[in-house]
């Protein structure tokens, strides 16, 4: 899809070469890639989007189709089935309210035909003949009490309901009525009395709507001739006709019975009588569109004709539908071609900036060929150290991956047979740790380039630090043979340091120093005092460095010696890291080396504290902790359920009482039956997040005495602020350090809380 910004690096590589330097501003080159790489994301997006929106339209007009299709056919097969009770009228001379009966019993409506009222016979009069036939219904048909309702007020014509079945409370409160005296029903049978054709009605309240839900409702009428076929003329068809078999229908009962059964619809429907839209045309609505949770993502308007009248049907997707629309697609399409587009566009200044400085020094200088040829060779120096660095963090990455995935299936087959898979777990544990340093010493490099890491400096007293540093190190340096030499002066050194960045520096240096010798080297670690500066010196025995790499050792990605096999690892980033992190503390880094198998020595230096800064020591004497002897209680949560389980699982392997949930809210309502001595807090939950639970949980009563923890992806120190500022005791970057989960629960306070249920509400009680 960005095969066309692919080719936008190439493009640029032209394009800032001499020739055309006077026809394109260099400084305009970065914004027009990210706007042409821009260009191409969001055409590619919307060509996309466009696609994906075509897709779902037919998939939905296919569902709309569908849907106005069984309508249509269950009220053909309804025309049907009047068609064929016409059949009886038109094959005897008189039916007898018994043969009706009989012959309705047979289509056993209810179970063959779901959804009709019933299945009706209304004779036509005239106003002379009205009394002796309601006398006839009376005595002869078995109605007693039969009268015709509303009684005519005019000599229009009578069409009496006189044969209706099922014969229910419902449809006998609609025997006798004079469906001529209502115009919706006449404009229907007079339509079917001039067509000979199935005539549907408007939208009308039937008579049997006499307790309950009232719905709107219609009739389909068939017309019955004498001699049983339907004359040729309308002047005809006037003069012969006998009456209407037909049908009422109770709309919502009609569609129900046909839709009733899908279990997760995807398309709602309203259905209006005739041709316009509005409430007093709606004769059913399948949901309530006002109430889903957005907007639907298609919506149609469909004209369905039945029987010679006009329904309108209008149609909205559901969330059933919308939630596997392909357009969903388009966003991640969208972001992740952005993120492509921002890579072009800081490869592309990067470039610029370099062939900008390469050209301000050939114009100051009036450098000559040859020197242009080596900033030339120097920039291609650049891209190479980059592609490599490209292909060295692919196969760093790599390289832990493949004894974790083997190890993962060893444990498999061992689980299976019962062996034990210590020494596995020992080298995902490894693997896991050797690249959490790499993407950790990446996202170092990263803050410090770009200033994002602030140094939180006090008085350090150098000789304490430099013995840290030795200590963390010594087991690496040991399990390679080296041994090991401390000088330090005689009395104590103090400078403004950041102890943990400066241990950084110093680990780092004596970790290359142990890695970069052979087995059974010497590593010598020595801190002085030279005017009003402190000296570090790191001293090895091991490869050495080659006096042309000495210049460029401490640029990001540069590795003195980089074979096939790689044995030493690393990304070339850590001496980037050393010197940055030196520089930030106001001093600097130096290195010296004989050449190729001559050791190496690298130098810090930095500012002392004066005399009056140095803090006056006094002997601390603090009571040694007991360690409980009875489980804590804990709480965990987070709504990452593999990591919270695995976590409860090892706090409860050391004995303590573990809960496990994985929202805010539950932890609220959990805090008064557990009563938590630690908890163990992720920032980033569903609905309540970390910091307004902690803010509630320290508001609430004994909330001060417990050990809240946080446990979040997030490590700036704008974030450790933030969780002191909630409330919380101690922040923890995932992945966790479990020897340090140890120590925080081991430590915590012993409490004993009592938790009122109001701290739910949001409003803790007043102090």
């Amino acid at each position: 899809m960005w095969s066309g910004s692919a080719l936008l690096p190439l493009f640029v590589t032209k394009l800032l070469r001499p020739p055309h330097l006077i026809r394109f501003p260099r400084h305009l080159v970065p914004v027009s890639v990210l706007v042409l790489s821009l260009l191409l994301t969001v055409c590619a997006g919307l060509l996309l989007k466009a696609n994906a929106r075509a897709r779902d339209q037919a998939r939905f007009e296919n569902l709309v189709q569908a849907t106005s299709d069984r309508i249509q056919h269950r009220l053909d097969t309804y025309i049907a089935l009047l068609q064929g009770t016409e059949g009886l009228f038109a094959t005897q001379q008189e039916v007898t309210p018994d043969e009706f009966v009989s012959f309705v019993q047979i289509l056993d409506v209810q179970a063959h035909y779901p959804g009709i009222q019933g299945i009706g016979f209304t004779q036509r009069l005239s106003r002379a003949q009205l009394p002796e036939f309601e006398r006839q219904a009376r005595t002869k048909m078995g109605l007693p009490g039969f009268h015709v309702w509303p009684a005519p007020s005019t000599d229009d014509e009578i069409y009496s309901v006189v044969l209706l079945e099922p014969h229910d409370e419902r449809n006998l409160a609609a025997v006798g009525f004079n469906m001529n005296s209502e115009p919706r029903r006449r404009e229907a049978m007079e339509r079917a009395r001039d067509t000979g054709l199935p005539a549907l009605s408007a939208k009308v309240t039937l008579k049997q709507e006499i307790h309950g839900e009232k719905q709107a409702g219609f009739l389909l009428y068939l017309p019955v001739y004498r001699g049983g076929h339907v004359p040729a003329t309308q002047e005809q068809r006037r003069e012969s006709l006998v009456g209407f078999v037909y049908s009422p229908f109770r709309t919502g009962d009609l569609l129900r019975s046909i839709f009733g059964t899908e279990r997760q619809p995807r398309v709602a429907f309203q259905l209006y009588d005739g041709s316009a839209v509005g409430p007093e045309y709606l004769m059913h609505s399948s949901h309530d569109i006002g109430a889903l949770p957005h907007a639907p993502l298609f919506t149609t308007t469909e004209t369905l004709t039945v029987a010679g009248h006009p329904w309108t049907l209008t149609f909205s997707s559901l969330p059933a539908f919308d939630e596997t629309a392909s357009g969903r697609a388009v966003l991640p399409v969208l972001c992740v071609g952005a993120l492509v587009s921002l890579v072009f566009f800081f490869l592309t200044l990067a470039q610029v900036r370099a062939y900008g400085e390469a050209e301000r020094s050939a114009d100051g200088l009036r450098m000559a060929l040859a020197e242009r040829d080596c900033v030339e060779a120097q920039l291609r120096e650049a891209d190479r150290r980059k592609d490599d660095f490209l292909a060295m963090l692919a196969h760093e990455l790599r390289n832990p991956l493949a004894p974790v995935l083997t190890a993962v299936q060893l444990m498999e087959r061992k689980e299976q047979s019962g062996q034990d898979t210590h020494r596995e777990r020992d080298v995902v544990e490894r693997q896991v740790h050797h690249m959490r340093r790499l993407v950790d010493d990446l996202l170092d490099v990263s803050r410090v380039t770009r200033g994002k890491i602030q140094l939180q400096k006090r008085p350090l007293e150098l000789v304490a630090a430099v013995g840290r540093a030795l200590e963390m190190t010594r087991p690496f340096a040991e399990s390679r043979g080296h041994s090991l030499r401390l000088e330090l002066p005689d009395g104590p050194l103090w400078a403004e340091a950041d102890p943990v960045r400066l241990e950084q520096v110093l680990t780092n240096l004596l970790h290359n120093a142990a890695k970069y010798s052979e087995p059974g080297g010497r590593i010598t670690l020595t801190l002085a005092r030279e005017a009003d500066e402190a000296v570090v010196r790191v001293a090895d025995t091991g490869m050495g460095i080659p006096s042309e790499a000495l210049p460029h050792l401490f640029e990001p990605f540069m590795q003195v010696a980089r074979t096939l096999d790689r044995a030493q690892g690393g990304l070339g980033l850590g001496l980037t890291l050393v010197k940055r992190l030196v520089e930030l503390h106001g001093g600097c880094v130096e290195v010296e080396s004989g050449g190729v198998g001559q050791g190496s020595v690298f130098t810090v230096r930095l500012p002392l504290l004066t005399q009056e800064r140095v803090p006056v020591v006094t002997e601390d004497v603090r009571p040694e902790q007991e360690v409980p002897s009875k489980g804590r209680r804990v709480l965990v949560v987070d709504d990452n359920v593999d990591a919270a389980e695995l976590l409860g699982e090892v706090l409860e392997m050391d004995g303590h009482h573990v809960t496990v949930v994985h929202d805010g809210t539950t932890a609220l309502k959990c805090m008064e039956a557990l009563q938590p001595e630690v908890v163990f807090l992720d920032i980033g939950l569903p609905g309540l997040d970390g910091y307004e639970v902690a803010r509630r949980i320290r508001q609430g009563p004994g909330g001060e005495g417990l050990r809240l923890v946080a446990i979040t992806g997030y490590g700036q120190a704008t974030d450790r602020q933030r969780s002191r500022e909630a409330g919380f005791d101690a922040h923890l970057v995932k992945p966790v350090e479990l020897d340090r989960v140890r120590a925080l629960v081991a430590d915590a306070p012993s409490v004993e809380v009592r938790y009122r249920p109001e701290w739910l509400t949001g409003e803790p009680p007043s102090r």
